[in-house]
């Protein structure tokens, strides 16, 4: 059993994404924005995966995704984006900033468990 943190805003989105999680036999930890998702993994580095929202008040998901990357701790924990409001260019640069992959919103639960798996794998 894995443990992922889930980093998102909005109640429906944290339920679905929550829900899916732990079907697959996964503990889902949720954070209302990115300063509480760092906060949790600060004070938890034991996380498995992180599933993050881009747009988030407190600390956007972009940032959150710079700040793990510059702390050795996380360099290397996977990293999967779902968001409904980017385009191409700003996927490729959150590819680029330590993202691992990116899922689009509505996110579809095939997607998320195909990632979850790999991000595990």
């Amino acid at each position: 059993m894995a443990k992922i943190l889930i980093a998102e805003d909005d109640p429906i989105s944290q339920r679905f994404v929550a829900t899916i999680v732990e079907r697959m036999g996964h503990c889902a930890l949720v954070s209302p924005n990115g300063r509480h998702a760092w906060e949790a993994m600060c004070a938890e580095n034991r996380f498995d995966l992180l599933i993050t929202d881009i747009m988030m008040p407190g600390m956007d998901g972009t940032t959150l995704i710079r700040t793990l990357r510059a702390d050795p701790r996380f360099q290397t924990l996977p990293i999967v984006v779902m968001s409904a409001f980017i385009g191409v260019s700003e996927i490729s640069g959150l590819l680029g900033i330590g993202a691992s992959w990116f899922m689009p919103k509505p996110v579809e639960r095939s997607v998320l468990e195909d990632y979850v798996k790999r991000a595990l794998g």
